[in-house]
């Protein structure tokens, strides 16, 4: 057998211990004011004015006021003149129609005397909408005052404190390269 050398390699190792970086950030809130102005808004406002004409009503219970009582009556004679105008010239048609036998005279004057005077409307017309009523509103004096808001805001900057971190590379071992030597057995 032949002798032979033994090699016997460590390997080196390093280490490293390391230390984070502290990093603290404070930020101071803002500082926010805030003053609004409410708006002021004045109205001033008076009744309207309620206007009731009861004219038709007067016209039709009493006849009216003196005036607007003959201007109707008189107003109804030009109908009255002209419908017996028509009544004369029918009653003359018949007087004059000798081919009917009989006395017409007669039974003209009895038609007369039934059907008495010619009507006249001397009271208004009766009816529920007899009052005509009129609403006149008064203007809205409306004055507005706009109210606002006020903001101030005060910022503060960010508080940065930053501590570095470390880093301790060294030597855990060392390499080593062992050599032995070949044990000779000289006694031979």
């Amino acid at each position: 057998m032949v002798p032979q050398i033994s090699v016997q390699t460590i390997r080196g190792q390093i280490a490293a211990e390391t230390e984070p970086a502290k990093l603290e950030i404070r930020r101071p809130q803002p500082v926010v004011q805030a003053k609004t102005t409410p708006a002021k808004i004045t109205a001033t406002n008076r009744p309207g004015v309620l206007i009731a004409d009861q004219t038709l009503t007067n016209n039709a219970l009493t006849g009216g006021k003196p005036e607007a009582f003959w201007k109707r009556i008189y107003s109804q004679y030009q109908d009255i003149y002209m419908q017996n105008l028509l009544r004369i010239v029918e009653e003359g048609n018949i007087m004059g129609d000798l081919r009917k036998p009989g006395n017409p005279i007669p039974d003209l004057a009895l038609n007369d005397f039934i059907e008495g005077p010619p009507d006249l409307q001397v009271f208004g017309p009766a009816s529920p909408d007899n009052i005509e009523f009129e609403y006149i509103p008064n203007d809205i004096n409306l004055q507005v005052e706009v109210g606002g808001v006020e903001i101030k805001v005060q910022t503060f900057r960010p508080e940065i404190r930053a501590e570095p971190g470390k880093v301790h590379i060294y030597m855990k071992q060392y390499p080593q390269v062992i050599i032995t030597p070949p044990v000779i057995d000289i006694t031979i």
